[in-house]
């Protein structure tokens, strides 16, 4: 791996070496999420050969990191480019990005993506990214709070069946038709599905997968997503049963809508949702957006919601 005067850069060496570093700062920056989320992501990254960690060489302790999470279908993600505050503004962020780099090339990724924060959209720019699409966060009261306070006729209603009976590859197909990215080290191995205090639906018909939501605990409540429908009634069925169903009902919820689809946040709203006042821009490497989530896409008509923005 490189490196660089004072510092190098180089593969987590374990998921505690990672989690070190991960979780105070997830808590730090207040992106919500749980600490388990840590031990999926480093499996997801090559049991941590692509998670990138800044050691200065007086410490050897992990500073700063950036995961590039590469799909086997050509496409890749940025993910957690994030550095401890006492090594901000000094050059070294730029050190993590060409390593990064460097491991999509030698992947041989095509298509590239990343959802950055509005403060980081012009230096995603300077290397190449076109911000293409807004990903809006959603919040809700736990049900404690605020109980579910809307009716509809349930004429149209579809049986719902537990995602853990599901053929994780299923899920995995179904992901990949909405957003283009192949990751099926998330979903055909059921290292989402098996997590505990994880939760999920899905909709067979004819023998075909046509939709699902996936829900796991987070820091402050339940993180949904992502959630895939074929029709906004079966998609707001979905949310309204996994939202009824979440034991941990004195937490809130939260949501990452897919903004392309123009009845993301109109669902989660129905449902008593509240836009967080937050987005993140969906930036891809020279604009080359994935067929799926172009106009048109299967993912601007299905996708409610996303898994993660982290991941794609």
């Amino acid at each position: 791996m490189a490196k660089t005067p004072g510092f190098a850069v180089r593969s987590a060496t374990s998921i505690e070496e990672a989690k070190a570093l991960w979780w105070p700062l997830m808590q730090e920056l207040g992106w919500n999420r749980a600490v388990d989320d840590a031990k999926v992501h480093y499996e997801v990254a090559g049991n941590g050969n692509n998670w990138l960690l800044l050691i200065p060489d007086s410490t050897e302790k992990p500073e700063g990191m950036v995961v590039p999470f590469i799909y086997p279908n050509g496409t890749a993600w940025v993910g957690f480019f994030i550095i401890n505050a006492a090594f901000r503004g000094k050059g070294l962020g730029r050190e993590l990005w060409k390593e990064m780099e460097l491991v999509f090339r030698t992947a041989g990724t095509t298509v590239i993506g990343l959802d950055g924060v509005e403060m980081q959209v012009e230096t995603y720019k300077r290397r190449g990214f076109v911000d293409c699409a807004r990903i809006p966060l959603m919040a809700r009261a736990s049900l404690e709070t605020e109980p579910i306070n809307v009716t509809w006729s349930l004429d149209d209603a579809v049986e719902l069946q537990d995602i853990r009976d599901i053929d994780p590859r299923l899920l995995s197909k179904l992901d990949l038709e909405h957003t283009g990215l192949d990751r099926s080290a998330y979903w055909a191995t059921g290292i989402l599905t098996s997590r505990l205090y994880a939760l999920g639906y899905a909709i067979v018909l004819d023998g075909e997968i046509t939709g699902f939501i996936y829900a796991r605990h987070c820091q402050d409540g339940v993180r949904v997503g992502p959630l895939y429908a074929a029709s906004y009634s079966q998609a707001r069925q979905l949310l309204h049963k996994l939202m009824n169903d979440y034991t941990r009902k004195s937490g809130s919820f939260v949501a990452e809508s897919f903004g392309p689809n123009a009845e993301g946040m109109k669902l989660f709203e129905e449902l008593g949702w509240k836009y967080a006042e937050l987005s993140y821009h969906r930036m891809w490497l020279n604009g080359n957006v994935p067929v799926e989530q172009r106009e048109g896409g299967k993912g601007t008509k299905g996708m409610y919601a996303i898994f993660d923005a982290c991941a794609g």
